[in-house]
């Protein structure tokens, strides 16, 4: 009985301080961490892009499989966990002391001590240390979106790529059809003396340069289809169908609109802020550092009966409760703790002032680049094929007119392809730049006619 009488009032106050220590985890914290653990989903790859790929959907699956996604939400949540260790009072002492040789005293022998201490920071710095977590819980979020962002950008170039790779493919498929037909009338009539042996060395010479140019292109494409089977983190023998060609639209937006969006909504800038603000906090949480720490203790010491009876107090076991606080001697340990979370502002301040720079210089090449796809598509499809076209078109009357040369026709011919083949890579430039352009503003692109 004396024993539990003696650990009561310790047992007290460790559940007390368990109360008070959970209720320092605020619910901001817990809707963080319940934000973060959303359930993932599952999708039959296999069945979903067997016949056709569309970028919406292989966006969602490569979200959901791809390691960097679930590497970045994991980080993302350890930080939320650091929120109530920081934020909790440090951890209570606990001690027992066996006397190997009693203490003899006027109410009984000493036999047994029992303490408990807890330590408390100066008032103000567990929720300085919480704000630092805060700002490094939402940096964290912002890097989980930003590898989203990069990982849907890398996505669409693959995507955009394979799409012309695919068009340029049958295209070039079709135009060795129709230069093989033209090699055989071709050595047909070479063979009755009608048309000369240049016209058919230059289709054979055509037809091999076709045959090279499938190879060729047969493999990029089976590079690109490996490209993201990688992103979507699925084994190299999923079966990939056909790209849904993504309409061609213009943006609307100029370079001052899109540097306006790149500054304000960049994830790379809206950390470098973040980490600023953090910095702040830290500084806060080092000026409170160097304050002293208040400790305060509880012991008692189990006594037996004295050898005399009747001595007033036998048996009696005495309470203390002292109070301690740390001297912060060290004016060169904390002024240094000090300066060094200012150093740290200054360098995260200077380097997103850097990014901010750098951003303005990607946006330029990038924006440029866009526009010289924008005319070249404009001049392919206004100007260069109309006119090919129409050289065809005489080519072939002139051919069934009866020709003197079936090398005239073959080069008007492949000027036709080039100039769609062009079109169609300037088309997936353009796509391309839009996606670059993209991953330079932290997302979609705000386009005037939303804006306004």
């Amino acid at each position: 009985m004396r024993g539990v009488s003696l650990l009561y009032p310790i047992a007290l106050i460790v559940i007390t301080s368990i109360i008070v220590l959970n209720a320092l985890v605020p619910r901001e914290a817990r809707g963080m961490i319940q934000e973060a653990s959303t359930s993932e989903r599952t999708t039959d790859v296999k069945a979903l892009f067997a016949e056709t790929l569309e970028l919406p959907h292989l966006i969602q699956v490569a979200v959901e499989r791809n390691p960097k996604v679930k590497a970045a939400k994991a980080r993302w949540q350890a930080t939320i966990e650091q929120y109530p260790q920081v934020t909790a009072l440090p951890d209570p002492m606990f001690m027992y002391g066996y006397f190997l040789r009693s203490v003899e005293t006027r109410v009984g022998p000493q036999r047994h001590r029992v303490s408990f201490s807890q330590a408390f920071p100066y008032p103000g710095t567990l929720d300085a240390a919480g704000e630092v977590v805060k700002k490094a819980i939402v940096i964290e979020r912002v890097k989980h979106e930003q590898v989203i962002r990069d990982l849907i950008v890398q996505l669409k170039l693959s995507y955009h790529e394979l799409a012309y790779l695919q068009r340029a493919i049958e295209l070039t498929r079709q135009n060795h059809e129709l230069v093989a037909s033209i090699l055989t009338i071709a050595t047909a009539r070479y063979a009755e003396g009608k048309v000369a042996l240049n016209d058919v060395l230059k289709a054979q010479s055509q037809l091999a340069q076709l045959e090279y140019d499938l190879v060729l292109l047969e493999e990029l494409r089976r590079v690109e289809h490996a490209n993201i089977q990688g992103i979507l983190s699925v084994p190299s023998t999923t079966q990939l169908g056909a790209t849904v060609l993504v309409p061609y639209e213009p943006l609307d937006a100029t370079l001052a609109d899109v540097e306006k969006q790149a500054l304000s909504k960049r994830q790379e800038l809206r950390i470098a802020a973040l980490t600023i603000e953090k910095a702040t906090e830290g500084i806060a949480l080092a000026e409170l550092q160097t304050k002293p720490m208040l400790k305060f203790d509880l012991m008692t010491i189990e006594t037996g009966k004295a050898l005399m009876f009747d001595a007033p107090g036998s048996g009696k076991n005495p309470f203390s409760i002292g109070v301690g606080v740390t001297i912060p001697w060290s004016s060169l340990k904390n002024s240094g703790k000090v300066r060094e979370a200012q150093q740290n502002r200054e360098a995260v301040t200077a380097n997103k002032r850097v990014l901010e720079d750098e951003t303005k210089v990607a946006l330029q090449k990038t924006y440029f680049r866009l526009e010289n796809a924008r005319r070249l598509i404009e001049l392919y499809e206004m100007t260069l094929i109309p006119q090919a076209g129409a050289a065809i078109e005489v080519a072939e009357e002139w051919h069934q007119e009866g020709p003197k040369s079936i090398a005239g026709f073959l080069e008007t011919q492949s000027v036709w392809l080039n100039f769609n083949l062009a079109r169609l890579r300037a088309i997936a430039d353009y796509q391309q730049n839009v996606a670059r352009l993209e991953q330079l503003v932290g997302g979609k692109i705000d386009d005037l006619h939303t804006t306004q």
